[in-house]
């Protein structure tokens, strides 16, 4: 019997999950629950297996109870005891918390006071981490938020230009997310690169995408701003725009709620497409479909026009340039569009490079370019459970 992390990310309306072996820091299976209030449908991978079946999930609670016992049943863990942590993905606390820490009382209610600014994320981890505490009060649990990392941003970059009276009374602020995710590529690239304090720019490209700007190891700057919504165009939000455009709806007689749906889940590359799959979207662009090239134009050249403002803020000075998550990660086609529409920095794929298969990371720039490019593959998981087992490691030391 071996001690276990299970890292929990939960969503409005799923429920992902990772169990790591505490000693080895092993994945030994991970999985989901989705489609919770409607009819439920959960998945598992796990020694190259994978199972799927429906269950009812009428409240997060059922799937909750759901990935316990498929736990169970495979064997993955012969007993609840053997979960030592669980270990939680939180979107947003505000400014006070830095760091990954346990969820007592005062962290939760930092949490609830964040549900208006992160109703979409905040409420259902709440909910959550509260459930798995009542099913495993013996488990240490800990909750590592989003926009922790980006509290090193300066003033000059996350202060709207707003009455500083308003901003102060509603907190509001860049606060920047895929805080895990960067620490992650921080931490690996210094390992890469054999260099501490790194200036990095790096483009997280999933779903949700944001890229950073990491000045001396530390967040500098970031394209997602009070909210998610901010910055690139995603696969359902529709980043930058006008943001009188939401007011001129309203007027018309959209109303509030149904606008939050549009800029949040109806628009980025559904809404231009009528996909958010960014391979559907390159097999419609290379059948020659107008909707998807205009669609991975806007999305290119977005990305790209972060690239120069972010090697402007590091006044030029760049130790790499970074693609990561599913996009970021797997795409050469959307790569190359990008790196073509930067004109200002002599930037220089290596074909040969970018098509390789790779496990880890690879180096796809050739030796022409002015920034070295890689693609790495990113783990928001394993930043959670290193915090984890060393806040585990800690209680027990202090005993």
């Amino acid at each position: 019997m071996s001690n276990k992390l299970l890292i929990i990310n939960a969503g409005s309306s799923s429920v992902k999950f990772k169990v790591f072996e505490a000693e080895t820091k092993k994945v030994i299976t991970s999985g989901l629950c989705e489609r919770i209030f409607v009819d439920g449908h959960f998945e598992m991978k796990f020694n190259d297996k994978k199972i799927e079946l429906n269950y009812a999930m009428p409240s997060h609670t059922e799937a909750i109870n759901c990935i316990l016992e498929q736990l169970k049943n495979n064997n993955i863990i012969n007993d609840f005891s053997e979960i030592i942590g669980v270990g939680h993905r939180v979107v947003l606390a505000g400014e006070k918390i830095s760091e990954s820490c346990e969820t007592t009382e005062q962290v939760k209610q930092a949490v609830k006071d964040h549900i208006k600014l992160a109703p979409l994320h905040n409420e259902p981890e709440l909910k959550v981490v509260e459930i798995f505490e009542k099913l495993l009060p013996k488990a240490v649990s800990v909750a590592s938020f989003d926009n922790a990392y980006h509290l090193t941003i300066p003033v000059q970059n996350y202060t709207y230009a707003i009455d500083k009276n308003v901003a102060k009374k509603y907190e509001i602020r860049r606060y920047g997310f895929h805080g895990n995710s960067y620490r992650f590529i921080n931490k690996r690239m210094s390992i890469i690169l054999n260099k501490n304090d790194l200036n990095l720019i790096v483009c997280h490209l999933g779903n949700g995408a944001s890229m950073c700007a990491i000045k001396n190891g530390k967040s500098f700057d970031t394209s997602m701003g009070l909210t998610p919504l901010e910055g690139l165009v995603m696969g359902t939000r529709c980043g930058d725009v006008d943001p009188s455009m939401s007011i001129y709806l309203i007027r018309q007689g959209m109303k509030p709620d149904e606008v939050d749906a549009l800029f949040n889940k109806k628009s980025g590359l559904l809404g231009l497409t009528g996909t958010s799959d960014m391979r559907d979207i390159t097999s419609k662009y290379e059948s020659n479909d107008q909707d998807a090239k205009l669609a991975v134009h806007i999305y290119a050249n977005r990305v790209a026009s972060y690239i120069i403002k972010y090697a402007n803020e590091l006044e030029n000075d760049v130790d790499a340039i970074v693609f990561t998550a599913g996009v970021g990660e797997n795409s050469t086609f959307i790569i190359q569009q990008i790196i073509n529409k930067v004109k200002l920095i002599n930037l220089k794929l290596s074909n040969e490079s970018l098509n390789k298969k790779y496990d880890d990371y690879k180096l796809i720039s050739d030796k022409a370019s002015t920034y070295p490019i890689y693609c790495v593959r990113t783990d928001e998981e394993l930043m959670i459970a290193e915090d984890l087992l060393k806040i585990i490691k800690d209680k027990n030391v202090s005993k």
